[in-house]
């Protein structure tokens, strides 16, 4: 017997996406795979957002549509459609992002094969700003080793961008997790985190089409820009970037359900990684006093 409510839940948060939102939502409604929900959540957009998404709500059942009542920064809208979602699987959808219409059930026969796989993700395809202009990219996240720490250790010499985020997720795994922290690459976070709790496994095919600009591409913007989508109404977060970073990564490992071996494996690496990046958290200190005396 079929359990009530979709098997896949798909988030979408979006803040002022009208450019490219209605093909990022016909993207997901138009998957060979139905059996899913839409979970839109608006932080508080200027632009024609709205109105595009109440359109859709009122042609398909499967979409929900929340408005937050002012912009509560990037992380907190990423965070909040999971929160909402039923589904036993789990996706992120960005509004600029488009995915093969087969995506989702690519992903699907994965996860339903293979109890030990937490994630499945196919390739993606960069897509640069108006040109149009194509790049086949390789996340070499295919990480299928039997210890956590050795796919935790993978991933963070490997990881570039976080398409893979953008896969599919087994939700009893994700709600486990810490989700996106508020502090620049909160999502690389999280990656490291679910490798804790099963692998990733790569469809090989080109189904996801990321959109490569300013408005959508942390990689393309300044620190600056980047600390005033994490919390548009405060600059108190702003200081101690990489201290966050690491103080989320030891969260993570002492939240997972680790062997003890595995956990110690995991701190030494972390430990290691965070003598390579001492100069960034000399940096912090810098920026907080140059904060502090001026």
């Amino acid at each position: 017997m079929k359990a009530e409510g979709p098997l896949v839940s798909v988030g979408m948060p979006v803040y002022n996406g009208e450019r490219h939102l209605r093909a990022a939502v016909e993207s997901i409604l138009g998957q060979t795979f139905q059996d899913l929900e839409l979970i839109i959540s608006d932080n508080a957009s200027t632009d024609g957002t709205e109105g595009i998404c109440r359109e859709f709500v009122s042609r398909d059942h499967r979409v929900r549509y929340y408005r937050n009542p002012k912009n509560l920064g990037a992380p907190e809208n990423v965070n909040a459609v999971f929160r909402r979602a039923t589904g036993r699987y789990f996706k992120w959808a960005a509004a600029n992002d488009e995915c093969d219409p087969r995506f989702i059930e690519a992903c699907v026969e994965v996860l339903d094969k293979r109890q030990d796989a937490v994630l499945s993700y196919p390739r993606t395809r960069l897509i640069f700003g108006d040109s149009g202009a194509t790049e086949d990219y390789e996340d070499r996240l295919n990480l299928i080793q039997e210890r956590p720490c050795e796919r935790f250790r993978a991933l963070l010499d490997r990881v570039r961008l976080c398409n893979a985020l953008y896969g599919l997720i087994r939700a009893s795994a994700l709600r486990t997790t810490g989700l996106v922290g508020k502090y620049i690459n909160g999502d690389r976070v999280l990656l490291g985190e679910l490798t804790l709790h099963g692998k990733f496994v790569e469809v090989p095919h080109f189904m996801f089409f990321r959109r490569m600009d300013p408005a959508s591409a942390t990689t393309m913007r300044t620190k600056a820009q980047i600390l005033r989508t994490l919390d548009p109404e405060s600059s108190s977060g702003i200081l101690f970037q990489q201290w966050k970073l690491y103080r989320g990564y030891l969260a993570a490992v002492f939240r997972a359900p680790l062997p003890a071996r595995e956990r110690a494996c995991v701190v030494r690496f972390l430990r290691w990684n965070a003598w390579q990046d001492r100069g960034y958290f000399a940096q912090d200190f810098r920026e907080a006093g140059q904060a502090w005396t001026s």
